[in-house]
């Protein structure tokens, strides 16, 4: 299985074996002007790999499987997400704000009742 990678320096097009990604026999590194990934991307994006292949491999007893990722749409995916997230977090910000006042108030009322029990 090949992976087609386009340099975001140079726009240069370029193929890499999955299995050689893996082994470690090619390096993640544009032909065209020599853009490297980081060694920690590089090792993330092996990591997830070997993980794609076990998956695929234990489907493959089931099912045959065409996989086509484009970072455009995994980029705008996970800005979506983030996105709900950050409003999922606001929410529940609002929520506790509103419990500790809520709380306070409650505190406030029982005072009172207690106050009102000691002048009777």
């Amino acid at each position: 299985m090949t992976i087609e990678f386009t340099c975001q320096k140079c726009e240069g097009t370029f193929e890499i074996d999955m299995q050689a990604l893996i082994d470690g026999s090619e390096p993640l590194e544009c032909p065209h002007c020599s853009n490297k990934a980081t060694k920690a991307m590089g090792e993330d994006l092996i990591a997830a790999l070997v993980e794609l292949q076990a998956q695929i491999t234990a489907l493959a007893k089931k099912f045959t499987l065409t996989v086509e990722l484009d970072t455009e749409e995994l980029a705008s995916a996970n800005l979506e997400e983030e996105e709900e997230d950050d409003d999922e977090d606001d929410d529940d910000d609002d929520d506790d704000d509103d419990d500790d006042d809520d709380d306070d108030d409650d505190d406030d009322d029982d005072d009172d009742e207690e106050d009102v029990e000691e002048d009777a």
